[in-house]
C-alpha cells in the first residue's frame, strides 16, 4: 500500500512531466533510433522519480507492534494521605508488563505540575520506585498526555494508559486529547478513587492592584466550601493582624468584604486565613489561606537595618529628615519573604553581619535590587564588608564594589592553616545533596580565594589523624587550590584536636611570612584530647601564631573550646546553622590578615558628580578616623575617595534597581566625627533617595493575574492628554516563590496595551517589575496563586476522564489485567521513498546528459570488432595450412633443395665482402621518398582532425 504525506504537490509535478514528455519529442536530429528512445526513456524516468519524491511517495506495511506509555499521576491530591494511591498503580503496571509481546514497547510519564518522561518506551521496562521528580501543587493531565504522545515511538500502534483521579487544576485536558485522536493514539483512562470530603478553602482575595494612601480598600475574600461552616476570619497587612470576626460560609462558592484604609506608599500584601470552628469540618488545612497585593502611590519607604539599631539612629534621622519614611531593626528585623522587602523603596545595612541573614534572605535582597528595582546601600566598618563576612555572597553580588583584598600591596603576608573536622559525623547531610564536609570544604575554598600570591595556606582534615589535604603552598591559582579541598572526604570516630595542632603550629613556624594564623573548625561535643592543647595554644601565640576556633553545636567541648581561641588572641564562633560557615571563614580569613581596615584620619575627596553629592562642601567636613578597604568594579561610578586614591563611596545600577557602598560607618566609630557636620544629613538624605526605587509612572498602569497554573501580566500606557503610548519596548521580571526570577518579553496586543505569561504553578507569591528598555522603572504588582485548587474536596472526576477515553476511541478501566492482550487491530506502517526515488531520477537524468552530449566516432565499434575478427581469421587459416596458430614453437624448416644447393655454391668470400655502394639513380638515405603515403590514423583525436582536414 502505498500513500503520498503531500498529494497537492502533484497538481504542480504532474504538468511539469507532461512539459517534459512534449518537449521530448523535440530532441536534435542526430539523436536518432535507439540512442533517442533511450534518452527519452531515461528523461521520463527521472521526472517522475522526482515528481513522487515531491508529493512524497509512502510505501505501507501491516504491523502488529504495540506501544504503550503510561502517565501516573503523582500531584499532591492523589498522594496527600500517603503514597497508596500511586503505590498501587506502580504494581498494578509492573503486572501489565509481563503480557508484553516481543515487539512491544512500554514506558512510563510521571505528572504533577509539569510530566516528565521517567522511563523511555522501551521492550523491557524496569518499572519500579520512583526516579524523577515532579511540581506537585499541580494538575495538568493535557502536559501528561503532550508528552506521552512526543515518547511514542514510530511504527507502532500507539496508546497512552491514564491513572489519575482526573481533576484537573491547570491546562485543557480534552484540547490535548483531540490532538491525540488526531493522530490515531487511544487514550485509555484508569481513575484513582478518591471520596469526596469535608472543604473549607479560600480560592482567591481580591484587591485593587493600586491607590493612594488613606484611599477605602474593599478586600473580597472569595471561598469554597462542601457545606455550609461556621468559620473564623483572620485579616494581616504586611504580617500584622489588623482584623479577625466570625461568620458563616455558605455551601459552595461565597464571597466575604472587609474594608480598609490604604496604608503608607509602597507595595503591601494581605493574607487572609479562614479556619473552620467545627472539628472535621475540613479534610485539608493547607488551603485555608489567600492573599494579594496592592500598590500604595506616595512618598518612598526605607527599611534600615542595623547591627546595633542605638548607633543608627542619626542616619535614619537622616534620611527620615529628607521625607522619607524610614523603618529601623536589628539584626531580627530582616524581611522573610520577597514581599516584605517590595514593600520599601530602598535597604539600608549599617554594620550588620552577614550572619543576620540566612542564605535565602541574601537571595531575597540580591533579587529586590536586581529584579524588583530596589535601593541597596552598606555602610558600616567591623561588622560590614568583608569583616562581615558578605564576601562570595549573593548580596556582595549587586553592590559596586568587591571585598577581596588580593590586589592589594599594603597588606601584610598571610600564613594561615586551615584544620577541618574530619569525622564520621561530617558525613550527615546539610542540605539537599550537600554534606557537612561540603559546606566545611566550601568554607575553606572561599577562604582560600581571599588570599594573594603573597600568602601561603595549609588545610588539614583531622579525625584521629591529621591529613594535609592541601600541604603549605603559595595561592597563586585559587581555583586549584579549591579543587584540592573539595575532594577531601569524611573520615571515622571524633576529632583529636591534639593532633590538629601538633601539625599545624609546626608548619606555620616554618613559614617566613609576617601573620600566622591557625583556624580549626572543631565538634563542640567531640572534640577530643583537649587536655595539654591549651599549653600548645598558649606556647603558638607566644611565637606570634594566633588561633582562631569554630565550634559546630554548642557541645560540652565548646566552652573549653572558647577559652583556648581567647588564650590564642583569636576569635570564637558558634555554629548551629552550617550555612554560615562560608561566611565565618572568609570573615575570619580578612580578619586575620590585618588589611581590611585602614585606622588612619584622612579627608574625603570628590571624585565624580553625582545626586548624592550635589551641593555638598566637602572641604569644610571633618576628618574621618578610617575607611574599610574595597575595590571598585569596573562599571561603578566612584563619587567619593579615601587615602591613596582608595573608593570611599561607590554606586551602580545593577539589573533594574541601584546600590551603594559607603566604606565606613555612619558614626558609630570611625565616622563620629561627621555627626555635627552640617553635609551629614544631606548626604545621606540624598544617597539614599538616589539609590531609593523610582516611583511609578503615572502613564502605565501594571495589573497581574494568576489563572489556572498561568499568570497573565498587563500594562495600559495612556499619557496625560489620553493618546495611548504604543510601540514600547516593555519587559518584565517575575520573582517567584522558591525559584529564579524569569524575564519575559510584553507584546502590544492593542492600542496601548501590552501583555505577556509565565508559568504560575507553585502556589505563593508572585511579584512583577515592568521595565522600558534595560533599566527604566515602569510599575510593579503581585498577585498570590493559593494552594487550594490542588487540594480540594471534591473526589474523582469520572465524567472528565471518560470523556478523555470517549474522543480518542479508548477506554475506561478498572484495571491493567487486558491491557496487552486487548490489542487494536494491525495497523500500517509507512516508509518514506524520497531517497531511493531522488537517487534514482538523478542517475537516470546523468545517463540521459551522458547520450547527449558525447560523441561517438561513426564505425568506432564496427571497425575494433572488425579488427578482432581478422586476426581469429588469419589464425584460422594458418591452422588450417598445418602451420599452427602463430605463437605455437615449430620445427625449422628446411629450404627446398634447388635453394639449398644455391647456397652451398656461394662463395664464402662473398660473406666478408662490403655492401656494394649504392646507385646515383637511387635517392639518398633517409631523404622522403617522391610520392609517400600518408601515415594510418593512431587514435580517435587524429581521426577527427584527419576528417577535419579532409572537409577543407
Amino acid at each position: 500500500m502505498i500513500r503520498f504525506s503531500a498529494p497537492w504537490l502533484l497538481a504542480f509535478g504532474v504538468p511539469v512531466l507532461l512539459l517534459v514528455a512534449w518537449r521530448l519529442r523535440r530532441l536534435p536530429r542526430e539523436h536518432a533510433g535507439g540512442r533517442r528512445r533511450v534518452i527519452q526513456a531515461l528523461v521520463l524516468l527521472g521526472s517522475a522519480c522526482a515528481a513522487l519524491a515531491f508529493a512524497g511517495l509512502e510505501l505501507g506495511s501491516r504491523i502488529d507492534r504495540m506501544a504503550v506509555v503510561f502517565a501516573l499521576d503523582r500531584s499532591r491530591s492523589v498522594e496527600r494521605s500517603g503514597e497508596q494511591g500511586t503505590a498501587r498503580a506502580v504494581e498494578a503496571i509492573r503486572g501489565a508488563l509481563e503480557d508484553m509481546e516481543a515487539d512491544d514497547r512500554a514506558g512510563l510519564v510521571v505528572f504533577g505540575a509539569e510530566a516528565v518522561t521517567e522511563i523511555v518506551p522501551a521492550p523491557a521496562p524496569p518499572v519500579g520506585p520512583r526516579r524523577a521528580s515532579v511540581p506537585r501543587d499541580a494538575t495538568d493531565v493535557a502536559a501528561a498526555i503532550r508528552r506521552g504522545l512526543a515518547d511514542l515511538p514510530a511504527e507502532h500502534a500507539g496508546r497512552i494508559v491514564l491513572v489519575t483521579d482526573g481533576v484537573e487544576t491547570q491546562g485543557d485536558a480534552l484540547e490535548a486529547a483531540a490532538s491525540a485522536a488526531s493522530r490515531g493514539v487511544q487514550i485509555d483512562v484508569v481513575p484513582i478513587e478518591r471520596e469526596p470530603s469535608l472543604e473549607v478553602a479560600v480560592d482567591r482575595v481580591r484587591l485593587p492592584q493600586t491607590a493612594d494612601p488613606d484611599e477605602p480598600l474593599e478586600l473580597q475574600i472569595v471561598t469554597r466550601a462542601t457545606r455550609a461552616t461556621r468559620v473564623r476570619v483572620r485579616v494581616s497587612r504586611d504580617g500584622v493582624p489588623i482584623a479577625e470576626a466570625e461568620t458563616e460560609l455558605g455551601a459552595g462558592h461565597d464571597v466575604l468584604r472587609m474594608r480598609d484604609l490604604a496604608p503608607e506608599a509602597g507595595v503591601h500584601r494581605y493574607d487572609v486565613l479562614v479556619e473552620p470552628l467545627a472539628e472535621g469540618a475540613d479534610a485539608s488545612r493547607e488551603n485555608n489561606e489567600g492573599g494579594a497585593f496592592v500598590r500604595v502611590r506616595g512618598g518612598s519607604k526605607v527599611l534600615v537595618l542595623a547591627g546595633a539599631p542605638d548607633e543608627a539612629t542619626a542616619l535614619a534621622e537622616a534620611v527620615r529628615r529628607t521625607g522619607l519614611e524610614v523603618d529601623l531593626a536589628g539584626p531580627r528585623g530582616v524581611p522573610v519573604d520577597l514581599g516584605s522587602l517590595a514593600s520599601y523603596d530602598a535597604v539600608v545595612l549599617s554594620d550588620l553581619n552577614a550572619r543576620a541573614l540566612s542564605e535565602s534572605q541574601m537571595e531575597l535582597v540580591a533579587s529586590y535590587v536586581r529584579d524588583l528595582g530596589g535601593g541597596l546601600l552598606m555602610v558600616g566598618a567591623r561588622d560590614s564588608f568583608g569583616l562581615g563576612g558578605w564576601a562570595y555572597t549573593p548580596v556582595e553580588e549587586v553592590l559596586p564594589a568587591t571585598f577581596d583584598l588580593r590586589e592589594r600591596r599594603d597588606r601584610a603576608s598571610l600564613g594561615m592553616v586551615i584544620a577541618i573536622d574530619n569525622s564520621g559525623s561530617m558525613g550527615a547531610p546539610a542540605g539537599p545533596g550537600r554534606t557537612k564536609l561540603d559546606v566545611a570544604n566550601e568554607a575553606a575554598a572561599r577562604s582560600a580565594m581571599l588570599l594573594s600570591p603573597f600568602d601561603r595556606v595549609g588545610v588539614l582534615h583531622v579525625d584521629t589523624v591529621a591529613h594535609w589535604t592541601l600541604p603549605m603552598t603559595a595561592v597563586r591559582d585559587p581555583r586549584d587550590v579549591a579543587d584540592a579541598i573539595h575532594r577531601a572526604q569524611p573520615g571515622g570516630g571524633g576529632i583529636d584536636v591534639d593532633v590538629a595542632m601538633e601539625a599545624a603550629y609546626p608548619a606555620l613556624g616554618a613559614e617566613q611570612t609576617q601573620l600566622k594564623h591557625f583556624l580549626l573548625f572543631s565538634d563542640g561535643e567531640d572534640s577530643q584530647h583537649l587536655e595539654r592543647t591549651r599549653s600548645m595554644v598558649s606556647d603558638a601565640a607566644r611565637r606570634g601564631i594566633t588561633t582562631s576556633i569554630v565550634s559546630m553545636g554548642n557541645g560540652s567541648y565548646t566552652p573549653e573550646l572558647e577559652r583556648q581561641s581567647r588564650i590564642g588572641q583569636g576569635r570564637f564562633y558558634i555554629v548551629e546553622d552550617m550555612s554560615e560557615l562560608p561566611r565565618i571563614f572568609t570573615q575570619e580569613t580578612i580578619e586575620a590578615s590585618r588589611s581590611a581596615v585602614v585606622e588612619e584620619p584622612f579627608r574625603a575627596r570628590p571624585v565624580e558628580p553625582g545626586a548624592a553629592t550635589r551641593g555638598i562642601d566637602f572641604g569644610g567636613a571633618p576628618e574621618l578616623a578610617g575607611y574599610v578597604a574595597v575595590n571598585a568594579r569596573g562599571r561603578a561610578t566612584v563619587l567619593l575617595a579615601a587615602k591613596d586614591e582608595d573608593p570611599l563611596l561607590v554606586e551602580w545600577q545593577h539589573g533594574v534597581g541601584k546600590s551603594a557602598v559607603f566604606a565606613t560607618d555612619a558614626g558609630a566609630q570611625l565616622g563620629r566625627s561627621w555627626l555635627g557636620w552640617p553635609g551629614y544629613g544631606a548626604l545621606f538624605g540624598q544617597l539614599v533617595r538616589d539609590v531609593s526605587r523610582s516611583p511609578e509612572r503615572s502613564d502605565a498602569q501594571v495589573s497581574v493575574s494568576v489563572e489556572g497554573g498561568r499568570g497573565r501580566v498587563r500594562v495600559e500606557a495612556v499619557d496625560e492628554a489620553g493618546r495611548y503610548r504604543n510601540y514600547l519596548d516593555l519587559g518584565a521580571t517575575v520573582a517567584a516563590p522558591g525559584g529564579e526570577p524569569v524575564q519575559v518579553a510584553l507584546t502590544q496586543t492593542g492600542a496601548g496595551r501590552y501583555e505577556a505569561t509565565f508559568d504560575a504553578d507553585a502556589p505563593g507569591p508572585y511579584l512583577v517589575t515592568v521595565r522600558e528598555g534595560e533599566a527604566r522603572m515602569v510599575g510593579s504588582a503581585g498577585a498570590v496563586r493559593p494552594a487550594g485548587d490542588e487540594l480540594r474536596g471534591e473526589g474523582t472526576d469520572h465524567a472528565k476522564l471518560a470523556q478523555i477515553a470517549a474522543l480518542t476511541g479508548g477506554a475506561v478501566r478498572a484495571d491493567l489485567d487486558r491491557l496487552f492482550t486487548d490489542r487494536p487491530p494491525p495497523t500500517w506502517a509507512y516508509r518514506p521513498l524520497w531517497p531511493p526515488l531522488v537517487t534514482a531520477a538523478l542517475l537516470a537524468l546523468l545517463f540521459s546528459v551522458a547520450l547527449r552530449r558525447l560523441v561517438v566516432p561513426a564505425g568506432l565499434f564496427r571497425r575494433a570488432l572488425g579488427a578482432r575478427f581478422r586476426r581469429r581469421k588469419r589464425d584460422d587459416d594458418a591452422a588450417a595450412d598445418g602451420l599452427g596458430p602463430p605463437s605455437a614453437p615449430s620445427a625449422p624448416r628446411r629450404p627446398a633443395p634447388e635453394v639449398q644447393q644455391a647456397l652451398d655454391a656461394k662463395p664464402a668470400a662473398s660473406l666478408d665482402a662490403k655492401p656494394a655502394a649504392p646507385s646515383q639513380d637511387a635517392p639518398p638515405a633517409g631523404a622522403p621518398s617522391a610520392d609517400p603515403a600518408p601515415p594510418a590514423p593512431s587514435s580517435l583525436a587524429e581521426t577527427l582532425l584527419a576528417r577535419k582536414k579532409g572537409r577543407r
